[in-house]
């Protein structure tokens, strides 16, 4: 083993984050940590999630690799374990003498050859308060099943009736300080004012919020649900949209819902947003006090979006820029602070720190590192970004996406595809894809899909042209 590098990391995760309510991003949210993160950062606009589902997209962060190659696409048995072998950035600073702090959401599950989870200097893989949820909404005039709606989707092996979280709120009633969040917040910020001077740090924290809607006061309070308004697609006609998006869980799951329902949960939302952000100001604060603040890299981000009403939908799992589209802000030493709008995307992150980091990059990743544009703002970049998805439990629908600087094309597998122009439509509520004026632009990202596709050994194999005919131009 080398000498251990001098630059410590920190990575705040939520989970299941809007970026449009974010300070940064415009949004109208008091977001102090993630403001004072831009100040001092790059902001990246147009960051993009590898997949819209927890399980998957999290090992993409870590090993720099799309779902389809790590192994983990959904859950399920034989669909959430990543491949033997796999690498992660945890992996690679634990090897180069690191002090690896993780509490939080994890979400990477590893063959137990490979789990190497007991190595690290601290490490708590927790889930989150569904019993404390249910708990508080009896306390508040609920029942238990009321934070829950019926759906039933398609696997690889059939269809599987189930029940999927919906965002009906509840106040956390203990104090604020026993908040799971703050709990893990508090623990991480300990671990880096502990840690031993003679060792660099690569502290991980991540929250559970804003999700579920399990708000603490004054957080609960601080947005009011008459001065909501409704999100782009809202109360939209669904019936001629692809299957994979009209009969989403996270459609069926609040089918029905009036705008009563909706704004009180986005208002509940909005304000679980700024707690989580407060929790992480304990760890920014903490990093300051350590004196390893100025020899650090900071990255601020989340797993994947939240629809929250766009569209008629709840959660993620789609590929409209709500669910997939993220904050992701990084300083490090030298970085000149400013914004990014060169496509990127989640499976570049551990790519990125570990160039920042003068660290050899990962073997198999397929991501690309980002600090040549973080370096030079003017760095021209790739021509497009994908992400995919692969359904929630043991398979079932598949989607991909190609992403350009101005449109967006969504392939669903043996289903009709999609296609938005950001520039004219950035609501993503007019589908061209059977414009006869946007054939060449259809063409051309299908290929480019393809081609993506092909070279990342992707199992569909090739874009079919939405009748189940391979096109010959992704042909492997």
């Amino acid at each position: 083993m080398g000498e251990a590098p001098t630059r410590n990391l920190l990575v705040l995760l939520c989970d299941q984050l809007q970026r449009n309510v974010l300070g940064p991003y415009g949004g109208p949210v008091p977001t102090p940590s993630w403001d004072r993160r831009a100040e001092v950062g790059v902001v990246f606009d147009r960051y993009y999630c590898a997949t819209p589902l927890c399980v998957p997209t999290r090992p993409s962060m870590m090993s720099g690799r799309w779902p389809h190659a790590h192994g983990s696409i959904s859950f399920g048995e034989g669909y959430q374990v990543i491949n033997e072998g796999e690498e992660l950035l945890t992996d690679r600073l634990q090897d180069a003498g690191y002090r690896v702090g993780y509490e939080g959401i994890w979400h990477i599950n590893r063959p137990e050859q490979d789990d190497r989870s007991d190595e690290y200097a601290h490490f708590v893989s927790s889930g989150f308060p569904y019993a404390e949820h249910v708990e508080m909404l009896e306390q508040q005039g609920g029942k238990d099943g009321d934070q829950r709606g019926a759906v039933r989707t398609p696997t690889d092996e059939g269809y599987h009736d189930w029940s999927f979280s919906i965002p009906v709120p509840a106040s956390w009633t203990r104090p604020l300080e026993e908040h799971p969040d703050m709990l893990r917040a508090r623990h991480i910020a300990d671990f880096i004012l502990n840690a031993p001077s003679d060792k660099p740090v690569a502290a991980w924290c991540s929250l559970g919020a804003p999700h579920p809607p399990l708000v603490p006061e004054p957080y609960m309070s601080m947005f009011d649900p008459a001065d909501m308004e409704p999100p782009p697609g809202f109360g939209e006609d669904m019936s001629e949209m692809p299957e994979a998006v009209a009969e989403s869980p996270g459609a069926q799951s609040v089918r029905g819902w009036g705008w009563e329902q909706w704004s009180g949960a986005i208002a509940a939302y909005r304000g679980f947003v700024a707690f989580a952000d407060a929790c992480h100001g304990v760890v920014l604060d903490a990093l300051e006090r350590s004196g390893r603040a100025d020899d650090a890299i900071v990255i601020m981000s989340c797993d994947h979006g939240e629809m929250l009403g766009a569209h008629n939908l709840y959660q993620k799992g789609v590929m409209y820029d709500r669910s997939i589209r993220l904050p992701f802000i990084i300083s490090a030493p030298g970085l000149q602070p400013g914004r990014r709008a060169q496509l990127a995307s989640q499976v570049d992150m551990a790519q990125t720190v570990l160039e920042l980091l003068g660290m050899e990059p990962l073997a198999r990743a397929q991501g690309e590192s980002l600090a040549p544009i973080l370096r030079d703002p003017a760095l021209s970049r790739r021509q497009y970004i994908f992400s995919e998805f692969n359904g929630y439990i043991s398979g079932g629908f598949k989607t991909r996406t190609c992403i350009s600087d101005r449109y967006k094309y969504v392939y669903h597998h043996e289903d009709r595809d999609q296609l938005f122009d950001y520039v004219s439509d950035p609501g993503e509520l007019e589908d061209l894809v059977e414009d006869p004026a946007h054939a060449d632009v259809v063409s051309e990202m299908r290929a480019a899909l393809s081609a993506w596709m092909r070279d990342t050994g992707d199992f569909i194999g090739g874009v079919t042209n939405g009748r189940g005919v391979l096109d010959t131009a992704g042909s492997s």
